[in-house]
């Protein structure tokens, strides 16, 4: 749309007039929240984006400026948001098993569900097995680029490291993924 003002006029004008800020907000939730609710799940999403923002907003003195799209700048905190809210779900599974009883921390339909909540991931659960088998870093890129559908450069901006380090990370999720998933072609008649 001609005229229309980019994300980084809107940080700039929000820093003395903060209602500026929700056409950032209003531009860009409904992306965030879908990233989030497939790395987390849609309970835990709203809360997760909701935050993302608040975090952003106070933030918003330091954004660069030169940068005229916010999205690589949000989905950076949204990964490290997603990344907090998964680490405190396996901690609370870690505890919540360690308090039940043996009987129901052997019981498959427990440890199934506090895994499901721990990993909180809408995948299939061969495809979460090998997501949790990459390298951090490499799973990290791969996540943001298939469920955030960041670009090369966004993504090397998200993380602050070069798109050729992008890219290797990239391939090399790909090919572990390859390499832990079944071929499922021995199962196809």
């Amino acid at each position: 749309m001609v005229g229309e003002r980019s994300d980084a006029e809107l940080i700039a004008a929000s820093l003395s007039e903060g209602g500026e800020f929700s056409v950032v907000f209003d531009r860009h939730f409904a992306t965030v929240f879908k990233y989030v609710a497939r790395r987390i799940g849609t309970d835990a999403a709203s809360d997760v984006t909701s935050e993302v923002f608040v975090r952003a907003f106070e933030a918003r003195d330091r954004y660069d400026l030169s940068r005229s799209s916010a999205r690589p700048w949000l989905y950076g905190i949204a990964s490290n948001l997603v990344r907090d809210h998964l680490r405190r779900q396996r901690r609370r599974s870690r505890a919540y098993l360690r308090v039940a009883s043996l009987e129901e921390a052997a019981s498959e339909a427990v440890v199934n569900d506090a895994e499901a909540r721990a990993s909180a991931v809408l995948m299939a659960p061969k495809i979460n097995a090998a997501l949790g088998k990459l390298n951090p870093k490499d799973r990290e890129v791969l996540l943001l680029f298939a469920l955030g559908e960041l670009t090369y450069e966004e993504i090397a901006e998200v993380q602050s490291i070069p798109i050729g380090t992008v890219r290797s990370r990239l391939a090399r999720a790909r090919r572990r993924m390859q390499e832990l998933m079944p071929d499922d072609r021995q199962t196809r008649g």
